[in-house]
């Protein structure tokens, strides 16, 4: 297997390249962090829905999800009338 022998010069370069390459990474890393989107707050009526749907997933955890989401939207009603 034939040995490859660089000129410090050659070295110093191909180092350079390699950190800026590495610098523009982290860069572009921290661009992507910064334009996250921001989560959107969940509603009274979001938070009071997932409560009743979890109470009735609960006591009846074989029914149909479909079933019990409408038996928790009405839940959600009655209970935010108050």
């Amino acid at each position: 297997m034939p040995t490859v022998t660089m000129t410090l010069e050659e070295y110093e370069a191909l180092r350079s390249l390699i950190s800026r390459e590495r610098e523009s990474e982290g860069a572009s890393l921290a661009d992507r962090e910064m334009n996250k989107p921001k989560k959107r707050k969940r509603s009274k009526y979001q938070r009071e829905l997932g409560r009743q749907l979890k109470m009735l997933k609960k006591k009846h955890p074989r029914t149909a999800i479909t079933r019990l989401m409408k038996r928790a939207h009405r839940a959600t009603k009655k209970a935010l009338k108050r």
